[in-house]
């Protein structure tokens, strides 16, 4: 997977962040889609970043803010998970599940950035 591709399918969520926002307009889904999109983006920008370092401390710093991001997202897939568990709806279990592998293909990214930084070091 390039980072095209990541990139693509970062997109693809934030779409769908909005999708489900629509879902109970004005409600608090509102608020945790903007968050999940500003984080999304953000979480892209410092992974490009990371790409780009050419020190450690440039690579440092965009690692941290990766990892914010992450974590911020994480915190509210958590949340939206733990508000359907009696609802059960498709769409925000769909769209939990989704971050949740996003997330996942980013985390393996920021591994693999941080392992090849370290054996070009060497």
């Amino acid at each position: 997977m390039t980072i095209a591709d990541l990139h693509e399918l970062n997109e693809r969520f934030q779409k769908r962040a909005v999708d489900l926002s629509e879902l109970i307009p004005g409600g608090s889904l509102l608020e945790a889609a903007s968050l999940i999109i500003r984080s999304s983006r953000r979480m892209h920008s410092y992974l490009e970043k990371m790409l780009a370092a050419t020190s450690e401390l440039q690579l440092g710093k965009a690692i941290e803010k990766t990892e914010e991001h992450l974590d911020e997202i994480i915190f509210i897939l958590d949340q939206l998970d733990i508000a359907n568990k009696e609802q059960k709806i498709t769409l925000i279990n769909d769209f939990v599940k989704q971050g949740y592998d996003l997330l996942s293909m980013y985390s393996a990214c920021v591994d693999q950035i941080i392992k090849e930084k370290v054996a070009s070091e060497d």
